[in-house]
C-alpha cells in the first residue's frame, strides 16, 4: 500500500494524540481530551486578556544593527502597522506548580565533579557575566553542559556565561565556545554560529553540549567560528510570546518569566555577546533541531539579511494550520501538562499574530539566506538499532554490559516507534517548505534527505558537520 505524505502526517498525528506511543523526546504523553482550551481573540490587531503580556517584534526589512536601535513601530506578517501588538488569552487558567516527570530519549551525561571557575569580567561589557552558579534541571541538579564546558576549557576555548535581557528581565545561561588559531589563541574578527536547542533543552540535559559535544568540537574548533548556545527556554519555541505564562514562574522548571525569545536572539543576545567575543559583527548563522528548527526559519525570515545562513534539522515550519498546531500542543503541554497551551505563545490559531510566526507563511523571506534543511522518514536506521545504542552506552558512557542491553532494548524501542512516527510527521513539514521556497523563487541551498532516520540525537549529530560543511563554511567566508 502506498502512503502519501500527508496520511503519514495524519497518522502521527493520530497515534501520538490517542497515546497509541509514548511521547518522549518532544512530545507530550499526556492526551488532551478533556483538557480546557483557552481560547482568544482574533489577534489582527490585538488579543485582550487577563494576563500581563508581551509585545510582538516588528517585521524588519533590513539587516539589524548590533548597535542599540531606535523603537520602531510593529507590523503584522502582512505589513500593515499594528495599534497594539499584546494578543493574550481571555480564559484564565489555574497556575500549576508541578510537572510530570518527563523521560528523555537518547543518553543522559554522566555527572561530573569539575565546578566551574569564575573568571573577571570586563566592565566595558555590563550585560555579560560569569554563570557563577549552575542552572537546575528539572529535576533540582545541576544541568551537564556546565561541568562540560568547565571538563573540556583546556581543549576548546570556552566559557560558560550569562547574558541579560532587558526584554524578559533577567540573566539567560549561555555557552559560548571561541574560534581559535592554530596556536589556540582566540582570533578576533571570527563569524558566530548560534546553535538553539530543542523541546528539552538543558532543563532536561537534552542540549548541544550534552549530547553533542564531540560533534561540535570536531566540526567548529578549527573551523574559524565562534559558537553560541543559550541554555534556557525549554518548550517556548523561542519565540516572543502572545501572553505570560499559564504558571509560577518561581516555580515551574521551564518557564521562568516573561517569554520574549525572538527580542532576545535578535535584538539583544548578538548584540551583547559578540562585542565580548570580539567577533565579526556582521556574519553570523542559526541552526536548531525539532522545536528550534522552527525558530531558526522565523529568525532568518523576520530579520532579513541578519543571518547569513539557517539550519533546520527535522523541524515543522508551519504553525497556524490544524496539523502542526496538534504539534504545537503536544510539545508545549509537556512544559506545564494541562496547562499550557499554543494559544499563550502563539495567539489564536490562524490569527495575523499566530501567521507571523508561520516559518511556511513567511517562507519568502528566507529569499537571500542560505538554507540547510534536514529530515529522516521515520523509518529505523542503524543507530536505531539495539546494538548500536548498547555499543554508545558501553564505549561511551562506560554503563555495564547488562544495564547497557536493558537500557538499549527501551530506547530502540521507543526510537522505532515514536521516534519513527514523529520523524515522519517532521519529513511532511520539510517537503512542504521546500515547495513553498521554490514556488516563491527561493533556494534551498542544501536538503539532507534521509531515506530512513527517526526523531533522534544520531541525525542531529550528523547535521551538525554537514550544514557546516555544506552551507555555513561558504555563507560565513570560511572557506579556505
Amino acid at each position: 500500500m502506498k502512503f502519501t505524505r500527508t496520511a503519514v502526517a495524519l497518522g502521527a498525528a493520530a497515534l501520538i494524540a490517542a497515546g497509541s506511543v509514548p511521547a518522549v523526546q518532544h512530545f507530550a504523553a499526556e492526551g488532551d481530551a478533556d483538557k480546557q482550551v483557552a481560547t482568544l481573540s482574533p489577534a489582527a490587531t490585538s488579543v485582550q486578556t487577563s494576563l500581563p503580556t508581551s509585545t510582538a517584534p516588528a517585521t524588519t526589512s533590513q539587516k539589524p544593527s548590533v548597535m542599540p536601535k531606535t523603537e520602531e513601530t510593529p507590523t503584522t506578517a502582512t505589513g500593515t502597522s499594528q495599534t497594539s501588538t499584546s494578543p493574550t488569552a481571555t480564559t484564565q487558567t489555574t497556575p500549576v506548580t508541578t510537572t510530570t516527570e518527563l523521560k528523555v530519549v537518547d543518553e543522559e551525561t554522566p555527572a561530573e565533579d569539575t565546578e566551574p571557575a569564575e573568571e573577571e569580567q570586563p566592565e566595558e561589557h555590563p550585560n555579560v557575566k560569569p554563570l557563577g552558579e549552575a542552572p537546575k534541571t528539572y529535576k533540582g541538579e545541576d544541568q551537564a553542559w556546565v561541568r562540560i564546558l568547565a571538563r573540556q576549557r583546556g581543549n576548546w576555548d570556552n566559557e560558560a556565561i550569562r547574558v541579560y535581557s532587558e526584554s524578559m528581565e533577567r540573566d539567560i545561561p549561555v555557552a559560548v565556545f571561541y574560534a581559535t588559531d592554530e596556536n589556540g589563541e582566540r582570533k578576533e574578527n571570527a563569524p558566530t554560529v548560534y546553535l538553539l536547542n530543542g523541546a528539552g533543552g538543558s532543563e532536561q540535559d537534552t542540549d548541544w553540549v550534552a549530547q553533542a559535544y564531540d560533534e561540535l568540537e570536531k566540526t567548529y574548533k578549527d573551523s574559524g567560528a565562534n559558537v553560541v548556545i543559550p541554555m534556557e527556554g525549554a518548550f517556548s519555541y523561542y519565540v516572543d510570546w502572545a501572553a505570560e505564562p499559564p504558571v509560577d514562574t518561581e516555580t515551574n522548571p521551564f518557564f521562568h518569566g516573561k517569554q520574549m525569545w525572538s527580542t532576545f536572539l535578535a535584538d539583544e543576545l548578538p548584540q551583547a555577546v559578540e562585542p565580548y567575543m570580539k567577533a565579526d559583527e556582521e556574519h553570523r548563522a542559526a541552526a536548531g533541531l525539532s522545536m528550534a528548527a522552527t525558530s531558526v526559519l522565523l529568525l532568518a525570515e523576520h530579520n532579513p539579511g541578519f543571518y547569513d545562513a539557517v539550519g533546520s534539522f527535522s523541524g515543522c515550519a508551519a504553525t497556524s494550520t490544524p496539523l502542526p498546531w496538534k504539534f504545537l500542543d503536544l510539545t508545549v503541554s509537556r512544559g506545564a501538562p494541562n496547562v499550557m497551551t499554543p494559544e499563550y505563545i502563539f495567539g489564536e490559531r490562524g490569527s495575523d499574530y499566530n501567521r507571523h510566526y508561520d516559518a511556511l507563511v513567511n517562507a519568502a523571506d528566507l529569499k537571500g539566506t542560505a538554507v540547510y534543511l534536514s529530515t529522516g522518514t521515520g523509518l529505523a536506521g542503524e543507530t536505531d538499532m539495539t546494538g548500536y545504542l548498547k555499543d554508545r552506552l558501553i564505549n561511551k558512557y562506560g554503563v555495564d554490559p547488562d544495564a547497557a542491553s536493558t537500557r538499549a532494548l527501551t530506547n530502540a524501542m521507543t526510537l522505532q516507534v515514536e521516534g519513527g512516527v514523529i520523524e515522519a510527521a517532521m519529513n511532511a513539514c520539510t517537503h512542504d517548505l521546500m515547495v513553498k521556497m521554490r514556488a516563491n523563487d527561493v533556494e534551498v541551498t542544501h536538503a539532507e534527505l534521509r531515506n530512513v532516520g527517526t526523531h533522534s540525537w544520531a541525525s542531529w549529530r550528523d547535521d551538525v558537520k554537514l550544514s557546516y560543511e555544506k552551507v555555513f563554511k561558504k555563507a560565513l567566508g570560511l572557506e579556505q
